[in-house]
């Protein structure tokens, strides 16, 4: 067995495999082959993170309007003029008759007068705060202020007025300033009217954002979709080129799971990937900056919370990662075990065995709900964690942000508004948990995938170069041997045999001798590990396999009919259909008269398998075809064993026509069948034991006329 052949299932549960995100770049990098959809589908992602989080940003205003006196346009003045004196400003409503200071920065041009947090502003001109406020946001100077009283009996804190020289407004205060002048001069008495156009430019965002989402949805979606179309293909295109020897050591049904289970996680995998875990942690982002604006420091005292919930993730993730490759597999089992119950229904009902195969189905089902279960309880632990995590979190936060709005540190409505903006917060953190189990499924998918897709070739396996020209002198099989992979028996011992170029050999032996495993080395199917076949004294494995086996035509013992037309399926093979001589191959295998009777003729849409044909009918259609390539070297391995009586002269008589002039390998159990056959090759135990014609083998060797007695059923030894 070649050492790069190796068994999948061996490769998956090697004890030296490690979890790494290799598998997940790979089909990361086949969905950016169609990154005009992505960038697309992505921008869209972004515009609808950011009118979300503009939306979310709305509630403030609205808030500020239904819980505070002070309105949008004082709101946005006195934020304005407490940036310019370097402090914070106390709220201001109708009736108030001095400025308080809340909190002062160490550089304010406040300290340069002597004032303090606590005390409070007044203007020298006597206005009310309301009023002079707005000259403070304004101002393009100096201001004049009176220095702080801070008990009766202080009168040198008072005194006349003093210049208070103002910062410059940073970006923030323009762009406020810009947002007042936009407001209506009676904003702050008609409420309600502000509050109207407010509502309407927020569901016009929102309409705009869900627009987005749906643009960004359906873009990503297609890419997606054709990656998984490309990654179809390439695995099929492996698949097809793989080794005998790797299908005949791994299940179907396994590979058949991994097409259709494994790629639909990688598929729902990505989509999450590129769709929540790009829009999710971008409404993150844009909602962190929100409440960063409105209070930096309990953004970060949140982000505390950030490590622990990495940690979950990266634990629970790798455990669901592993359950969901265990799953897997247990689908490969469930859907082996269901096509082989229906491929053998006749039998199952013929032996009244619906309870037996009922019950193997439901122990199969049965270690699947173990895996399904696992996945789930994995699944299911991750939002209550990551949702517990976040009350504790917001419990604290709210009870130091009800401390601020007690000490008047913080008004109601940005409290009710940094309430929300954490809250939504959270939603999108709890939506990234069903996204990292996504991707960790997605990714214990695409290992595999990949493990299939990375195995060598038949090309790959050897460097054969050289281009094979008809075979004119002879086939050699020099001291060959060949064991199935997992076999301890070599199925093929130490063999010598040459077939001249025009002869028909065929190869007689009781079952598991050996005979189909040794035609089955010529095309190459398997790679014999002691030994060589040679071709006209070339090794096979030094040649190209295209031009090996463009010389051979093949008819197994399972008639193989596709779900085609009968045109198509002797013409397989070919790009382009030849009628004419379809038609000749087909009369030629006694095809043509049941071709001709069905409603469509050569193009009836046969069953899946030809189930719509007999037996017989399947094998002449698989003759058909080897006829049809007209091939230099002819296999027939078992090719009459479902021909009727009634068709078998005519089809013998047809491949003895056919074969004349051509290299022919028979094997058979029908004496009708091996009797023209210029040598008779008598194998056992993988052995070659006796070669010679009919007659002397009849006379000479006691296997052989053992298996004329009971396999040929007749045999006279006079008949040659």
């Amino acid at each position: 067995m070649n050492p790069k052949i190796i068994s999948v299932e061996a490769k998956a549960n090697a004890p030296k495999e490690r979890l790494h995100m290799g598998e997940l770049r790979r089909i990361v990098r086949m969905a950016c082959r169609y990154r005009g959809q992505l960038a697309a589908g992505l921008l869209a992602t972004v515009l609808f993170a950011c009118l979300h989080t503009i939306t979310l940003g709305g509630a403030f205003p609205v808030f500020k309007i239904l819980l505070d006196r002070e309105g949008l346009r004082g709101w946005a003045q006195r934020t304005v003029a407490g940036q310019r004196l370097g402090a914070s400003l106390a709220p201001v409503v109708k009736g108030d008759t001095v400025l308080r200071v809340v909190t002062i920065d160490d550089d304010s041009p406040l300290a340069t007068i002597g004032i303090r947090p606590g005390d409070d502003l007044v203007d020298p001109q006597g206005r009310p705060p309301a009023e002079w406020i707005a000259d403070i946001a304004r101002a393009t100077g100096p201001i004049r202020l009176l220095p702080p009283r801070r008990s009766t009996s202080d009168e040198s804190a008072g005194g006349g007025a003093v210049d208070v020289s103002l910062r410059p407004p940073d970006m923030t205060s323009r762009k406020l300033l810009w947002a007042a002048s936009l407001l209506p001069p009676d904003a702050d008495r008609d409420r309600l009217t502000v509050l109207k156009w407010i509502l309407a430019g927020l569901v016009l965002v929102i309409m705009l954002a869900n627009l987005c989402r749906y643009v960004g949805e359906v873009m990503i979606a297609e890419a997606i979709l054709r990656a998984m179309l490309a990654l179809r293909s390439r695995l099929y295109e492996r698949t097809l080129r793989l080794p005998m020897s790797f299908f005949a050591r791994e299940s179907t049904s396994d590979l058949v799971g991994r097409f259709v289970q494994d790629i639909q996680e990688i598929q729902r995998g990505l989509l999450t990937l590129f769709s929540k875990f790009i829009r999710e942690p971008l409404r993150v982002v844009f909602i962190l900056g929100l409440a960063f604006f409105l209070d930096w420091r309990i953004t970060l005292t949140l982000m505390l919370a950030t490590p622990p919930a990495i940690f979950l993730f990266w634990r629970v993730g790798k455990s669901v990662k592993k359950a969901n490759r265990k799953l897997l597999r247990a689908y490969g089992e469930m859907i082996g075990a269901l096509t082989t119950s229906l491929q053998n229904l006749r039998v199952v009902k013929a032996y009244t065995a619906e309870q037996t195969e009922q019950k193997r189905l439901l122990q199969v089902d049965q270690r699947v709900l173990r895996q399904q279960l696992k996945l789930a309880r994995l699944q299911a632990m991750v939002s209550p964690l990551m949702e517990t995590v976040a009350v504790i979190v917001v419990s604290f936060l709210t009870v130091w942000l009800a401390g601020r709005v007690l000490r008047e540190e913080l008004s109601i409505s940005r409290f009710a508004t940094l309430g929300v903006t954490l809250s939504v917060m959270f939603d999108p953190i709890r939506r990234l948990t069903d996204v990292y189990v996504r991707v960790m499924r997605a990714t214990a998918g695409a290992e595999r995938i990949f493990q299939v897709i990375d195995l060598p070739t038949e090309v790959e396996e050897t460097d054969g170069r050289i281009d094979l020209p008809p075979l004119r002198e002879c086939i050699a099989f020099e001291d060959v041997t060949f064991t199935y992979p997992g076999a301890e028996t070599p199925a093929v011992r130490n063999v010598s045999l040459t077939i001249r170029r025009g002869e028909t050999v065929a190869i007689v032996g009781p079952n598991g001798s050996g005979k189909t495993t040794l035609v089955s080395l010529l095309p190459r199917f398997f790679q014999p590990q002691q030994g060589r076949i040679r071709f006209d004294g070339i090794d096979i494995r030094q040649a190209s396999l295209p031009s090996l086996r463009r010389q051979i035509g093949l008819v197994t013992q399972e008639a193989i009919v596709f779900a085609a037309t009968p045109l198509e399926n002797i013409t397989y093979g070919e790009e382009s259909a030849d009628v004419d001589r379809a038609r000749t191959a087909a009369r030629q295998a006694s095809a043509e008269e049941f071709i001709e009777r069905l409603p469509g003729g050569y193009e009836e849409i046969l069953g899946e398998g030809g189930r719509t044909l007999s037996g017989g009918q399947r094998q002449r259609l698989s003759i058909a075809r080897a006829v049809y390539r007209d091939p230099p070297i002819l296999i027939f391995d078992e090719a009459t064993s479902q021909i009727d009586s009634e068709s078998e002269a005519k089809i013998q008589e047809a491949m003895r026509t056919f074969a004349r002039g051509r290299t022919t390998l028979i094997i058979a159990h029908r004496l009708s069948t091996i009797q023209f056959a210029d040598r008779i090759v008598v194998m056992d135990h993988g052995e070659v034991i006796d070669t010679g014609t009919h007659k002397e083998l009849f006379v000479r060797c006691e296997l052989y006329r053992s298996l004329c007695e009971t396999q040929f059923l007749t045999a006279e030894p006079t008949r040659t």
